[in-house]
């Protein structure tokens, strides 16, 4: 009998020591695979932190790097000191700009005093004096100083003297308050050489990376700039490791390698045509790394022994209920019911946790409300902006009447129009429509407006007006976005329109017929670089009118989905426009745009405005006779 109670007890023991044991072994093993991924992600982690670490020098150097905007902020804020200061009287003398030149050598090469019809007047370099900046590109661009700008500059890097070989001096330009001359300041290659190459140096010589790191920065040629001081790297000579350097613009290259007799964090990166590298001897980030290692192994040991003590008392009590409670209000929030509640009791922590819940949501719902109200006023303003950005105030002109209007499904839209004369003979016109609604439409909007006014105003042709507009368009597109335009040149002594149709709607020609004005196609503003535009040529006899609108008005919708359309518009204005028999020509344009809309709106009562709606009306009365000029 005692024999077989100490089997008992025995066999008691045995089971009692496996579960212990087993139990044992798998926190053993558990405890091994969680050290072993804890520190696989500490280490990892410790290498991204090295190479942050790197990368942070690199961005603070980036941040104070833009050699372009401060030497154009400089001198900028130089030049309009001494223009608004001196005046042009001070800078009518060769001699006082040679002597500023001589005394300021590292950041100029060059001083003129041109006058309002853009010759070089007086100049530091006798060569220049006479000079007209209409003989060349370069300097040609200047003149928009004479036009109303304040201040204009050639890009100064990447390295201008490289992108353009013929080019002998980069210059930047101030006018004079009257705008009728302005002060050009050039640079030649060699003192934009020696002057990128102090800003360079000053930014690179005190980046220590740590305590043993350090930043290197590279010319084209693959030779040293500069370094940190006391990094051993000497100015001028060959980068040791070339093979790191990027080969394409803002691409950053990582590695763990050996460079300048040391195993480093290294990265490179490649701006214009200047290297920076990172350099962070490994030696120094691992001896912090196994600290933190051995610091981990204890705490997590620690913790890990406590936490399955403490977990393995949660599981008996409702701790998994109370959180499915949670859980379930929580999901309602997520699907937007912010009315729900949170109530779960039976411990202090969980009702403040409901508590804390509720009043976060509360929170939100009021944040909700003012970012609500806050976008509003901001799309208020965004859209007066808009408004202020098409001009309201329509000419009257013996020539030609005109009116325009224009309604935007949202606060702000794409659409735009604009109208100015060039000279006194002839009025530049332009019905534009950007693929899209909203803020960034109306910003692509006004982009384009500035563009084509820009190009019309330097006196280019309609389709080289087009050209450089759709060229610039096309430059940093990230959001590849597009605007179809009609832009016209209508010649007030012969009632000639030159334009260019973009892809635009077919505008409506009304004289002895009615009809649209169905020629060649361009390409899109903003979508191929590389796209050609073909001018066309429309006539308008005194008394003829044409109207020009975006597709808001076709493609307007009833409640059954039905558009408006070409015919109806066309057979609108065929039928109409007897009735519109007014002598004053702005008055009888005004009511044909108020005409087509007034019949759009009635069509599509009770439908949503899904698209903005621009029109103009334009009438030729006579042509321009010398005295009207």
């Amino acid at each position: 009998m005692r024999k077989k109670k100490t089997n008992s007890k025995a066999a008691e023991e045995k089971i009692g020591s496996i579960l212990q044991r087993r139990l044992m072994i798998l926190l053993l093993i558990s405890f091994a695979i969680a050290s072993f991924a804890g520190l696989t992600i500490q280490n990892h982690v410790q290498h991204r932190q090295s190479f942050t670490l790197v990368n942070e020098y690199l961005d603070d150097f980036f941040s104070e790097w833009d050699f372009d905007v401060s030497v154009k902020e400089e001198e900028s804020d130089w030049m309009k000191d001494s223009v608004e200061t001196a005046g042009r009287e001070t800078f009518s003398n060769n001699d006082l700009l040679k002597r500023y030149v001589k005394s300021n050598a590292l950041w100029t090469t060059e001083l003129d005093l041109v006058d309002e019809n853009g010759i070089v007047r007086y100049s530091s370099n006798p060569d220049m004096i006479g000079y007209d900046l209409r003989d060349s590109d370069d300097t040609a661009s200047f003149l928009c100083l004479l036009d109303g700008e304040d201040y204009y500059a050639m890009p100064l890097y990447p390295n201008p003297f490289e992108a353009d070989p013929s080019l002998k001096m980069s210059y930047v330009g101030c006018a004079f308050a009257d705008h009728k001359g302005m002060l050009l300041i050039g640079i030649n290659e060699e003192n934009w050489r020696n002057r990128v190459s102090d800003e360079i140096y000053s930014l690179v010589v005190d980046g220590r990376i740590g305590v043993t790191g350090y930043l290197v920065a590279v010319d084209p040629g693959q030779n040293v700039i500069a370094s940190a001081y006391m990094s051993g790297v000497e100015q001028g000579s060959p980068f040791e490791r070339p093979d790191l350097l990027p080969q394409e613009e803002d691409i950053r290259t990582e590695t763990i390698t050996e460079i300048y007799g040391k195993k480093s964090y290294v990265t490179a990166v490649k701006k214009g045509d200047l290297y920076v590298v990172g350099v962070y001897p490994t030696e120094e980030a691992d001896q912090l790394r196994k600290q933190e290692n051995v610091l981990f192994i204890v705490l997590f040991f620690v913790s890990f022994s406590i936490l399955t003590l403490v977990l393995s008392f949660f599981v008996r009590s409702h701790v998994i209920r109370q959180v499915e409670d949670i859980h379930e209000s929580l999901n309602k929030i997520t699907e937007g019911d912010l009315n729900e509640k949170v109530d779960v009791g039976g411990s202090l922590e969980f009702s403040e946790l409901s508590v804390g819940i509720n009043d976060t949501v509360d929170h939100l719902k009021d944040r909700i409300e003012q970012e609500k109200e806050a976008l509003a006023k901001k799309m208020e303003n965004a859209r007066k902006i808009q408004e202020s950005a098409v001009p309201d105030v329509f000419p009257k002109n013996e020539s030609f009447g005109l009116f325009a209007l224009m309604d935007t499904a949202e606060a702000v839209g794409g659409d735009f129009y604009d109208f100015y004369l060039i000279g006194n003979d002839t009025l530049v016109f332009v019905m534009a429509d950007v693929a899209g609604k909203g803020m960034p439409a109306a910003l692509y909007m006004m982009r384009a407006k500035t563009l084509i006014k820009t190009y019309a105003e330097q006196g280019l042709p309609v389709e080289q007006v087009a050209e450089k507009t759709n060229q610039a368009l096309c430059e940093d597109n990230a959001s590849a976005m597009f605007v179809t335009a009609w832009i016209g040149f209508l010649d007030l002594k012969t009632g000639k329109i030159s334009y260019v149709d973009a892809g635009h709607t077919y505008p409506i020609l009304v004289g002895e017929d009615v009809s649209f004005v169905r020629k060649k196609v361009n390409m899109v503003l903003g979508g191929v670089p590389a796209s050609e535009f073909m001018r066309q040529e429309v006539i308008l006899r005194p008394g003829d009118s044409i109207f020009l609108y975006t597709d808001g008005v076709t493609e307007a919708e009833d409640p059954d989905r039905k558009r408006y359309g070409e015919e109806r518009l066309l057979s609108l204005i065929c039928d109409q426009i007897k009735n519109l028999d007014i002598h004053d020509d702005q008055a009888f344009c005004k009511a044909g745009c108020q005409m087509v809309m007034e019949d759009v709106e009635r069509f599509s009562s009770g439908a949503d405005q899904f698209d903005d709606i621009t029109m103009m009306w334009i009438k030729y009365s006579k042509p321009a006779s010398k005295d009207t000029l």
